[in-house]
């Protein structure tokens, strides 16, 4: 961490906070709810972790506007969290990289690399490839021929990027993200399954953050497009020709099928698995773990949660059904037993009154 005291009237100043105790109060650093430490700054949302936090050895607190008393010297803001974000990269600042082009980069004479861009060693740049102005290309990865960057990217080390990918400005790709592979195409025969050539490509919007281990295929014909300010988070696949609306958030293992089309401000909980040409509307919650079957259409700002994914107050309802599954089956065993007694009972009366 850099070296920083800040005072907690100047914190406040910085995330637009109004302040309610000790204005010189030293700051020496920023930590969670979690690891509260003597002399930082931490956030609470809720009573609970502001209960946790009012009691520590923590110096500062920012809250909402809703908690006025404590003992601590408060910060009072609309979004805790995310003010408690900006100040992270204040004690925090991103790396800075160099500007320059390593002698150890492989870069094709036909590459147009703008300014500030730094390239380091053991990277690949293909034939016709653009790279905007203030990018970042780490040791090992790869950037095919006809690929377009635009400005400020940051690509980390060992990505592979494909041939006509077109990837926005302010974008990241976290290591071995593999972006514009084939798309899993084929077509059976009695010879075996025969290659459908996947001559589309990938096209990435601004302000993208794709995590680790990422696959993006490209399309069969078209684009595969990943939507302005979307986050995708490790080990995700997305197959061909989906396309996928902006500012989505699609968590861990999840898998979307081909051409299927998700919307904006989507949120898709981790190992979701998508069928193919399933269209998912914006504002709509998949819970994690939830299935969608091919061809499965789901209407604006639902939450969806199940295998195969159902709307939620049905799905919980199954779900609680299941968890008392041998209590009922334990009490079908008995009114069996019973209605047995019972209707053995009717015919020996039956048999007592015939005449």
């Amino acid at each position: 961490m850099t070296a920083m005291n800040k005072t907690a009237q100047a914190l406040a100043q910085i995330i637009n906070g109004k302040l309610i105790g000790d204005e010189k109060l030293p700051i020496t650093g920023i930590t969670n709810a979690e690891n509260p430490i003597e002399g930082h700054i931490s956030f609470a949302s809720d009573p609970k972790t502001f209960k946790k936090l009012n009691t520590s050895t923590i110096a500062c607190i920012i809250t909402n506007s809703q908690i006025t008393e404590s003992q601590k010297t408060l910060i009072q803001v609309d979004n805790p969290k995310l003010a408690w974000a900006k100040l992270l990269g204040l004690f925090f600042p991103a790396p800075q990289y160099s500007g320059k082009i390593s002698e150890k980069a492989q870069i094709d004479p036909s590459a147009k690399i703008e300014d500030n861009v730094t390239i380091e060693a053991f990277a690949v740049i293909g034939a016709d490839t653009l790279i905007g102005a203030g990018s970042v290309i780490r040791s090992h990865a790869f950037i095919d021929q006809n690929v377009t960057l635009g400005s400020n990217v940051l690509i980390h080390p060992h990505v592979m990027i494909y041939d006509k990918t077109v990837i926005g400005n302010h974008v990241i790709i976290h290591s071995g993200s593999v972006i514009g592979c084939d798309g899993f195409g084929y077509v059976a025969t009695d010879k075996g399954l025969a290659k459908v050539p996947q001559v589309g490509n990938v096209i990435i919007s601004d302000y993208v953050e794709i995590g680790a281990n990422v696959t993006i295929d490209r399309a069969t014909v078209g684009s595969t497009a990943i939507g302005m300010g979307t986050k995708i988070d490790n080990l995700v696949q997305i197959a061909h020709n989906v396309t996928i609306g902006a500012f989505t958030a699609i968590s861990s293992q999840s898998g979307i099928s081909g051409s299927s089309k998700i919307g904006s401000c989507v949120t898709m909980g981790g190992k979701a698995g998508i069928g193919d040409h399933v269209e998912i509307a914006d504002k709509v919650m998949v819970g994690a773990g939830s299935g969608l079957p091919s061809g499965k259409k789901i209407p604006e700002g639902q939450i969806i949660f199940g295998e195969p994914a159902r709307p939620y107050h049905i799905a919980r309802k199954q779900i609680a059904a299941q968890l008392r599954s041998a209590e009922m089956y334990d009490q079908l065993k008995k009114l069996t037993a019973q209605v047995k007694i019972l209707q053995g009972k009717i015919e020996k009366d039956a048999e007592s009154n015939t005449y």
